[in-house]
Order: C-alpha cells, then structure tokens, then sequence
C-alpha cells in the first residue's frame, strides 16, 4: 500500500489543493511557500506528534466553507484490495478516506477520542460510519509514518529508556537470535541456579533473601497465605533497556568511546537516517498467507531539509539511498527540500516534483502528471516545426531526456526564486551575476536567479516548464537582426508568453553590439571576452547602467 493522492482542505496557508504521490516525491519552493503545512497536514492525519488546532491551523483567510478535512487515496496491491471490506471497494485497488478536523455543517464527524476517518464506499460516497470503528483499528488500517524534523537529536532515535527506531530494531534482532540462541539458553540456566544459590547468601550479620521472605510468612500466616520472593530471569526487552549502551567511535581517538552528542549534526542526521532505512529492514510482518484481515505494511517516511549539514556529494549519496528505500512495497518517502542537488538528481521523473507557490496568504501548488509532461515535451518540438526542421522519429525521446541533461543543480536554483531571469547565453549570465554582485544592477534583495538557457532554441523550453510549475520568468535575448531564421525564433518565443511571464526583451543585434564591444573568436570564448572587457572598463559606463536600467525594468 502507498499514498497515490492527497487533498488538504482548508489546513493553515492551504484552501483546497491535492497533489500526486509517487514513491519518492520531494516538496519545492521558496521559503514560507507552505511546504512545511502539506508535511504537517499528513502529520495531523495520522495524529503523528501532532493534532489539528482550529485556532491555529484553520486558514486565516475567507474559505468557501467552515470545514477543514484531509483526504488521502491509496493504491493497493492485490491483496490488500482483497481483504479489504466490501463496503470500501469503490474502486479496483484503491481505498479512498477523508478525516474531518473540523466541521460547523457536521459537528458530529468530529470528536476526540475517535479517528474521525470516514471512508468512500461503492458508490463514491463518504461512508456515515466510522472506517473500521474504533480509532485505534481504523488508525493502525493505515500504515505509519516517521518523521525527520529539520532541527532533530540523534538521541530521540537511539534511546533505549523508551521507544525509538533503534530499540525497535534491537528488539527485532533479539527476538529472531533468542529462539535457537546457545548463549541464552546457557544465560537462562546459570540464573536458575544463581536464583536457588543467592537466597541462601547472607552477609555477616545473617541478612539474606530468604530470611526476609521467611519472617514476612511468619506475619501473615494467620491469614492462610504466603509471601514468595524469586530473582526473575533476565528477558529480551529487559536487556535491551537496562544492558545495552551505544557509543561512536572516533578513527583518530580509536580507545574512546563517544557519545553521539559530541559529533555534529550531518552525522547525527545521516544516523537517523541509518536507523530508518534499518527499521524498514528489521520488522516483524506476517506473509501474505497470512493475512485474512486488511492490515497492510506501509510506512511513509516525512524528511524535512534532508540536505541539512551535508555537503554536495552527501547530499547525492543520501538521495539514492532514500530512492533506493521506496523500491520495497511498502515504503514511501516524502522529503521538503531547498536543495538544488536533490532537485536536479530527480530532474529525470519532473512528476515527482512539487513546486509550491505563495500567492498573497494562499499556498498554490503545481505538479506535472505523466500526461502533462508528454504534452510539455510535444510543446517543445514546436520550434523545430516552425524551423522547417523535418522529424526524424528520434526527435521525442531526445526531447525527453532534455531536462534531465540541462537541469543541473545551479539550473535548478529557479526551483527556490522569486523570479527566474532566462538568458540566451552564458555571456548575459557571467556579467549581469557580476554586476549584481557589485551592486550596479540594485535589485532591492529581489529573491532573482539568473538562468542561461545555452542557447536562443533553448528558452522556450524553461518558458514552458515555468508556466507548469507556476516560476514567474522574465527573458532577455539576442534579436540578431531578425536575419533569417533568427525573425521566426525572436516571433515565436513572443508569442510563447504565458501568464507566468513578466516581461521579453530583445536586443537588437546581439549582446556584443549593445555593450559595443569585440565579439571573442567562437562560442566558447564569448563569456570570457565580456568579463576581459569590462575588467579592463573597456564597456562604457553608459552602456552598463543601460543594460542596468533594462535588468530593473523586465524584472519589476
């Protein structure tokens, strides 16, 4: 079982959105664009550290109605679908539920100490009863979840003194070895013995067990009872929590023993991280055979900022190994992340990608289907039609790897921006970053991320992905004259404007001609002859606050 859809309901920023879930799906956006509300909304679903507080989670602003609800659509496997209650079979493996957090149209959906889950039924209406009655039957229908906070201590993961992942996963591994266990058995047998042996002991001045238990039978034997007083043997779960300790060892101080408090919090993270990834390995379950009532194994793992304290290639590294925990069935992660690695490393499945938005108090969330991402490609060969370029069969699955290619990390930077500057080249990008830099484009800490597109046939295709995920863009390129081919790419690329973008502008010529300077011999060296000219103040103080006044106006 995993989550295929989720739709929040009036919950904080969020009026009513639903997005797609697939195995690994990650969060995007720029910061306070409510990412921290959809992990918080499947928090409060499954009641996970958290609960729904109308004062403080229901939306600030006008809603449609007085309801806030979280409604979740499941796909199940064969068997799953099989065991699952008639009534809730709507649809061939799937079960669709929605939990009411609050309701002024029906008050009676919502009371404490119930699940408040309601479930569709045959005929797509929500059932009157509760999804399978009790809360805690309804509750433990539905798999878990376990949640990464940004700012977490290792130690909440590793305790021993109460429940955690890595006493879970201890007491998996010490269950499974006691059974044909020689060690324990032998344990077992020498506490017997040391049981019959240590109640005779006594100490100098007679004291033992066996006297105090003997004079307590001699104060209550005219009530026809007797005191007995045995050392139990030592059990699994007693081990674990009163004999097992954990500690770090550092490569450089290979005698002592660390506490994991001492290190930092890339390494604590990344721990946690382990632990999880085990937890998924080292759990009891019954096999398919097995089951004869709907209670399938499903685990949704929710982590916020995975990059936290990890540098590039960390970040990489811990990317594939959460990818590689949802190819188990029932695993799913959902991670929230301002990383452009973790972007850029997923850039070849976009679908999984949830790009958020704020628009004024309002969370607006955009996501591609397969089917959107089919159309968006075929968009994309529209330029070369216009060109006269004649396809050749192999055009679509070149264009399908195309933003899995182009999207590397600083690309997807646009991911996390307020607006997104598109450039024809990297000679657009290396002086307007420099000069921003130097502050002589002031852009009053405008959240603006300057994109080379590596070429004029290229802009139209972030002009297109930007308009599905909601990136506000402006474009700046070279009109070139409007000489031949150059007129149908400057018209075509106009009349691709859509609502997401701010403002086009064409130079005349190409960018050399407006700063008037040389052009460098080929391609390559362009970018490098700009930043030499205006090193060397061979560009016109005029012609930089030009181009300045240009930036401020397509970008305003």
């Amino acid at each position: 079982m995993k989550i295929e859809k989720l739709t929040i309901h009036n919950f904080r920023s969020v009026k009513h959105q639903s997005i797609n879930l697939d195995d690994y799906s990650l969060l995007v956006g720029a910061n306070n664009s409510g990412k921290t509300n959809i992990i918080d909304a499947i928090r409060v679903f499954y009641e996970k550290d958290i609960k729904f507080n109308k004062s403080k989670d229901f939306p600030k602003f006008s809603t449609a109605d007085a309801e806030s609800w979280i409604e979740i659509t499941y796909k199940l496997n064969t068997d799953e679908f099989k065991n699952l209650r008639d009534e809730y079979k709507s649809e061939v493996n799937r079960l669709r539920v929605r939990k009411y957090l609050f309701s002024e149209q029906y008050p009676d959906k919502v009371k404490a100490n119930q699940s408040n889950i309601y479930a569709y039924e045959k005929a797509e209406v929500l059932s009157r009863n509760l999804f399978y009655g009790a809360k805690a039957v309804s509750e433990g229908k539905l798999g878990d979840v376990l949640f990464i906070p940004e700012i977490t201590r290792a130690d909440e993961y590793t305790k021993m003194s109460g429940p955690s992942v890595l006493r879970n996963i201890l007491e998996f591994v010490v269950k499974k070895v006691i059974k044909k266990s020689e060690s324990y058995e032998s344990l077992s047998s020498a506490f017997e013995e040391f049981n019959e042996r240590f109640q005779k002991e006594s100490d100098a001045e007679g004291y033992s067990i066996r006297k105090l238990r003997d004079e307590i039978n001699m104060e209550i034997q005219d009530w026809g009872t007797s005191f007995g007083l045995e050392i139990n043997q030592i059990k699994p779960e007693e081990i674990i929590k009163n004999l097992v300790r954990h500690y770090l060892i550092d490569k450089n101080m290979p005698n002592q023993e660390l506490d994991l408090s001492v290190f930092g919090q890339g390494l604590q993270r990344h721990l946690i991280y382990v632990f999880i990834k085990l937890s998924a390995k080292y759990k009891e379950g019954p096999s398919p055979k097995e089951r004869k009532e709907f209670s399938p194994d499903f685990n949704l793992i929710l982590f916020e900022e995975p990059e936290a304290f990890l540098h590039p290639s960390q970040q990489e590294v811990l990317n594939s190994s959460l990818k590689e925990i949802t190819q188990r069935e029932s695993e799913q992660v959902l991670i929230s992340t301002h990383s452009s690695h973790f972007v850029s490393k997923n850039a070849d499945d976009i679908p999984n990608i949830i790009k958020l938005r704020k628009k004024e108090a309002e969370t607006i969330i955009h996501q591609l289907s397969k089917l959107d991402l089919d159309h968006l490609l075929q968009e994309n060969k529209e330029l070369k039609s216009i060109l006269g370029i004649k396809p050749t069969g192999k055009e679509f699955d070149v264009e399908s790897f195309w933003y899995s290619l182009w999207l590397d990390p600083d690309r997807c930077c646009s991911f996390f921006a307020d607006l997104v500057l598109i450039c024809e080249g990297a000679s657009e990008k290396v002086l307007l970053d420099l000069l921003i830099k130097e502050k002589k484009i002031n852009l009053e800490n405008k959240k603006l991320y300057i994109l080379s597109s590596a070429g004029k046939e290229n802009i139209h295709r972030y002009m297109n992905l930007f308009h599905k995920l909601g990136i506000s863009h402006s474009v700046l390129f070279d009109g070139d004259n409007n000489a031949e081919r150059h007129r149908k790419i400057n018209e075509f690329l106009h009349k691709n404007k859509n609502e997401f973008t701010r403002r086009i502008h064409q130079f005349v010529g190409d960018f050399e001609d407006f700063l008037e300077i040389e052009k460098g011999q080929n391609g390559r060296n362009k970018p490098l002859s700009v930043l030499w000219h205006y090193k060397h103040n061979k560009i016109k103080n005029e012609k930089i606050e030009e181009l300045a006044k240009i930036i401020i106006d397509i970008v305003s």
